[in-house]
């Protein structure tokens, strides 16, 4: 039996195959996923494309959903014959309406996630205000509009004034919330004073926008008037079981597995997805649209230990990517331009509009001047507030389907919010530019609260190079836990020896707490500004070359992603509860190293602007970025006759190349960097930083041995130059502030290989891209940010590069003589012909705690382009041996490969010094870039 079963099973879908001649698109009721998938992929391929384009120009995504929608529905494709019965038959729409309201119902329990009262607390009076006008002006002037459209439109047997009007009143008041951060975020203002009432209003006018609209369906639902009132107790009952019974009992669950902590596990998420399911349930049956139920369980989750913002990105992707789309391509489906044919419906189509605009901006406008706003930002809350967008379509579709709309009116309201979301972005732009705001958006980015001292008085400021003078100031960009172990690493380098003498007449933050009075005027917040503000004191007043204050960022991407708005949002809560800045600050104080904390949510290409507003704000001396290099990256192209020869030499061994995949992309031999947006944030912070640089880069590998025995041992490789210089002043005053590191100098001088008795590198003339950059001139503060090549400058000449490098090493042999870096310090001069060869043995050899070497890019002493080509292609080999076996062996292609590695885009940001150690050095120890400052870069020009 099973045996018939199995083989009839297998008969039909072989009678199913393309192959037998079956058509994929029919509407199968057995089979329906193959004409599903069909629709999904058109609909989804269509809108991301439509997407792209608009949001060049800053407009959301569901604008590109529903004029997709609209341009597959009847209005544009539908007239293409056979086009709709055979790509969107009606037969299959209710399959395909099934996934979109499972995509819709998720997405208002995103909604509800993204509603955090705390913010409307902070806020309480102007955003009431601004609420309640944006409520009360477009219900009423709404209202009055709907008499007309009612009268002329609307089938009155079947739908009553009442009915109309309320729904009216509720689709010309809405705002979009979700839209509407995701505009915020674009213009970066999501935490700047318009964008934080602007978010606090629109949370409110959510909410009693929700509840209308429930009442609506309520009473459209119901029979009679008494019907209506039980269904709306009925409702209320059930959001108190849920706020007063299940939400305690939800929170305990999730104190229990530890989620509030560790976030979501499998039990709660699967717990959180049941209880979407039932509330849309219950809702649904008592009469009220399955997506209130889905909108009440959103608003008792916690948002206690980040727990909303890790649920929301557990489910958001397969909601907002997939289901979504599929929603509101459906409502652009329905959507008919054409039932718009005639002068009263387009003349009722613009009322509708300018209604719909002018009562939500005069409304929210007035409100906000009269809370005291500039006329600039009264303009801006106006436009911003209304937005309609998604929430509005959602709205429209619950009026189709309960009938209180036809076609036509539905059409009329579709062509309204698309207008009023699509002018919101440039009206805003033009109203209130940028650069209105810019000065709050930097506050911002350099983290205004932060308590570091002011040295604006300091004469010693002017020259702000790596921790150099009594006040030194380090900030430290944190992007995630694999760059952790390096930069712990570097703190655990700068730690004072000198425990530091705490000031008797300090008050603690524990004290200030405690002398409080009954008014608890002081906030968490404050509590925890001044516990930062009195170590920083505590360290000041001890030794003064033991003084270092760390200053951290935490960077995160501020994605079109609902959970990244939301940390905007919680950006207090979120930084408290931020494992990698607690780790740090922890650490930093068991080393004695007072460290003060921030966050910022920018976008990536607004990264560097952060970065740079953070350390000219807290006056920094010394700015440290992380890279991190993946293991098992793809090797350096090296015959196998080469490598056998090297081998049985000692001088060679197998060559990998980590550093090509180092932001997680591998790139393979060429050396083409597969990220440009992130070398691109690197080298613009090269280049714009009032300090100097210093690219930490980290192997991910175990620690150097001698790190590991308790030994710290720094060794500088000097080739000379402005960055090389900046990196021996960085080692000089580590090694001033810890008694217990030691500090080699190795200095390289460039003899010709006749005198060190060696076979000289093939020499091989620049590429057409190196030559372009070694005769353009630097003008003004620099080159151009695209490229971070700084040739030597007409006035500097060789000769005075070297005496400055002299000096500079003379003054660390003349420190390390004597006192307490007498044994500690040492400074050894190599004169080879290869010197990135002989930096690379020491390196193996003596397995340092940290390597720290010059960028290399700014008017260099010597150049290295031959010797780190000659290394990529044969390794540490002597050239004689390499030459025998190259003339064998080289191909025109690994020529060309090992090109490419010389002009990559990572060779340009760290420098040949530093390519040439991450590339060939066995040490697990990370590798400190120092690239030098603007103003360093000018002192040594002049």
């Amino acid at each position: 039996m099973m045996h018939e079963h199995l083989v009839g099973m297998l008969s039909k879908r072989a009678s199913a195959s393309v192959v037998s001649g079956h058509n994929p698109a029919t509407v199968d009721p057995s089979n329906p996923l193959q004409l599903f998938i069909i629709q999904a992929g058109i609909i989804i391929i269509f809108t991301r494309i439509l997407g792209f384009f608009l949001a060049k120009i800053k407009q959301p995504s569901v604008i590109a959903e529903v004029i997709g929608g609209i341009v597959l529905g009847p209005t544009v494709m539908g007239r293409i014959p056979h086009f709709t019965e055979h790509i969107f038959p009606q037969p299959s729409i209710p399959y395909l309406s099934l996934v979109a309201n499972i995509g819709l119902l998720f997405f208002l329990f995103i909604i509800g996630l993204e509603i955090d009262v705390s913010i409307v607390r902070r806020n309480a009076f102007s955003s009431t205000a601004i609420s309640m006008s944006g409520l009360i002006l477009p219900f009423g002037l709404g209202a009055a509009l709907s008499y007309g459209i009612y009268k002329d439109f609307i089938n009155q047997e079947r739908v009553s004034y009442g009915h109309f009007l309320l729904f009216a009143g509720t689709a010309f008041s809405i705002t979009a919330l979700p839209v509407l951060a995701r505009i915020l975020g674009s213009l970066n203002m999501v935490q700047t004073r318009v964008g934080t009432i602007v978010l606090a209003a629109g949370v409110g006018n959510d909410v009693i926008g929700w509840v209308l609209l429930a009442l609506t369906v309520a009473l459209v639902n119901a029979q009679t008037g008494v019907t209506a009132v039980y269904i709306l107790l009925a409702v209320v009952g059930w959001a108190l079981v849920l706020f007063f019974l299940i939400k305690p009992a939800f929170i305990w669950l999730a104190r229990r597995t530890g989620s509030l902590e560790k976030g979501p596990s499998q039990l709660m998420l699967t717990v959180t997805i049941l209880l979407v399911f039932a509330s849309g349930f219950v809702t649904d049956i008592l009469g009220v649209h399955a997506i209130f139920g889905a909108f009440l369980v959103g608003l008792i989750i916690p948002h206690e230990g980040g727990f909303a913002v890790a649920l929301t990105e557990k489910i958001e992707d397969l909601v907002l990517t997939t289901m979504l789309p599929l929603y509101f391509t459906l409502s652009g489906l329905r959507t008919q331009l054409g039932t718009l044919d005639g002068g009263l419906v387009w003349g009722y189509t613009i009322a509708i509009i300018l209604v719909a605009f002018s009562s939500k901006f005069l409304g929210c406008a007035t409100a906000a001047k009269l809370c005291g706003f500039t006329w600039r930002e009264t303009g801006a809350i106006g436009s911003l507030m209304s937005c309609k967008g998604l929430v509005e379509l959602v709205v429209l579709n619950i009026g189709l389907q309960a009938g209180i709309l036809d076609t036509r009116t539905f059409s009329m309201f579709v062509v309204m919010a698309l207008v009023t979301t699509f002018v919101t972005t440039p009206l805003t732009q033009l109203i209130y530019p940028a650069k209105y705001y810019e000065e709050e958006v930097d506050a911002i980015r350099a983290g205004s609260d932060s308590k570091l001292v002011d040295d604006s008085s300091d004469p010693s400021a002017g020259r702000r190079s790596a921790l150099t003078g009594a006040a030194r100031r380090l900030l430290v960009v944190l992007d995630g836990f694999e760059h952790l172990p390096g930069l712990l690493t570097l703190m655990q380098l700068m730690r004072p020896s000198i425990a530091p003498r705490v000031d008797p007449t300090s008050t603690t933050g524990l004290r200030q707490r405690h002398s409080q009075g009954p008014s608890g005027a002081e906030t968490e917040d404050d509590i925890s500004e001044k516990e930062s503000a009195s170590s920083t004191q505590q360290h000041r007043s001890s030794n003064p070359k033991a003084a270092v204050g760390v200053s951290a960022l935490r960077l995160i991407e501020l994605t079109d992603r609902t959970s990244a708005v939301m940390r905007v949002a919680e950006a207090e809560s979120t930084l408290r509860a931020d494992p990698i800045i607690n780790v740090f600050r922890t650490f930093g104080q068991l080393n004695n190293l007072p460290v003060d904390s921030s966050m910022a949510v920018v976008n990536a290409d607004e990264y560097a602007n952060t970065v740079i507003a953070r350390a000219q704000r807290a006056q920094t001396n010394f700015l440290v970025v992380p890279w991190t290099v993946p293991e098992g990256s793809s090797a350096a192209p090296v015959t196998a006759a080469l490598q056998e020869q090297a081998t049985s030499a000692g001088g060679f061994r197998s060559i990998s190349n980590p550093f090509e995949t180092i932001f997680g992309n591998a790139s393979g031999a060429d050396g083409v960097s597969r990220s440009p947006e992130n070398i691109a944030f690197v080298r613009r912070v090269f280049q714009t930083a009032p300090c100097d640089v210093g690219l930490l880069v980290d192997k991910s590998t175990p620690a150097a041995p001698g790190f590991l025995a308790g030994q710290q041992h720094v060794l500088v490789g000097f080739m000379g130059g402005p960055d090389d210089r900046s990196a021996l002043s960085l080692v000089h005053a580590l090694c001033e502030s810890n008694l217990s590191l030691r500090v080699t100098v190795l200095r390289f001088r460039r003899i010709g290989a006749d005198e060190a008795g060696e076979a000289p590198i093939p020499s091989m003339p620049p590429t057409v891209h190196h030559a372009q950059h070694a005769r353009a001139p630097t003008t003004g503060a620099g080159a151009h940010v695209q490229d971070t090549m700084y040739p030597t400058m007409q006035g500097t000449s060789s000769i005075e590069a070297t005496l400055e490098d002299d000096i500079a090493v003379k003054k660390v042999e003349d420190a390390s003589s004597s006192g307490a870096l007498s044994g500690r310090l040492v400074v050894k001069t190599i004169s080879t012909s290869r010197p990135l060869r002989d930096f690379i043995r020491a390196v193996d050899e003596v397995q340092p705690t940290l390597i720290v070497c010059g960028r290399g890019r700014r008017m260099p002493t010597m150049t290295h382009r031959d010797e780190l080509r000659f290394l990529i292609r044969n390794g540490l080999v002597d050239p004689q041996a390499a030459e025998n076996l190259n003339d064998d062996s080289a191909s025109t292609k690994e020529n060309a490969s090992t090109e490419r590695a010389l002009s990559s885009e990572t060779c340009k940001t760290i420098g040949e010094p530093a390519m040439a150690i991450t590339r060939f050095a066995t040490t697990g120890a990370s590798c400190l870039v120092v690239a030098a400052s603007m103003r360093a870069r000018h002192i040594a020009q002049a």
